[in-house]
């Protein structure tokens, strides 16, 4: 019989594969606009996730285009990983003994994966667009800089320093008994 704790971790490796689909769908997607961009405009143009403030840039640009693309679907392949790695983590988690090495790995990747993702929706973002208006004199909307994503890696980074301590923890009472 599985207890409370072991149906709720079920469920969410299930909405963390699910996390992992969508944002894998979407950067397909966008990877897919990106290339038929070049190929039929028009068709780009009704594809789904579409944003049509970055395909107007390619009537100016093509250079800002494609870095702004690039940059769209960078950020959306280092989601999908996280969800991935959420996914894995939920997977090898284990109740009786949670503190082990592979966790606390896990763990770790996920804040630098979300710090990453900070990174690209804000520095980077932020640097395109300065250029963008300089050079060509369009301004984007406000972009949402993933500011939630520098918080969840400092919070997860901290818990898989505390899992770190706990596997020290256990290892010198191991040596001990």
């Amino acid at each position: 019989m599985k207890t409370r704790t072991e149906k709720i971790l079920v469920v969410l490796r299930i909405l963390a594969f699910m996390g992992f689909i969508k944002y894998s769908i979407d950067c397909g997607a966008q990877l897919t606009n990106f290339v038929a961009s070049f190929i039929n405009t028009d068709w780009a143009k009704r594809t789904y996730e579409v944003n049509l403030d970055i395909f107007n840039i390619r009537e100016k640009s093509i250079a800002y285009y494609s870095y702004a693309m690039c940059l769209t679907i960078a950020v959306s392949m280092l989601k999908a990983t996280i969800w991935y790695v959420v996914y894995a983590l939920l997977t090898k988690l284990k109740l009786k003994t949670p503190f082990s090495r592979e966790v606390e790995k896990k763990l770790e990747a996920i804040a630098y994966l979300s710090l990453g993702v900070w990174i690209m929706s804000s520095f980077f973002w932020e640097t395109y667009t300065y250029y963008l208006k300089q050079d060509t004199g369009i301004q984007l909307p406000a972009n949402n800089s993933g500011d939630e994503y520098l918080f969840m890696a400092g919070v997860v980074y901290i818990i898989s320093q505390i899992f770190k301590r706990g596997i020290e923890i256990e290892e010198e009472n191991q040596l001990t008994v």
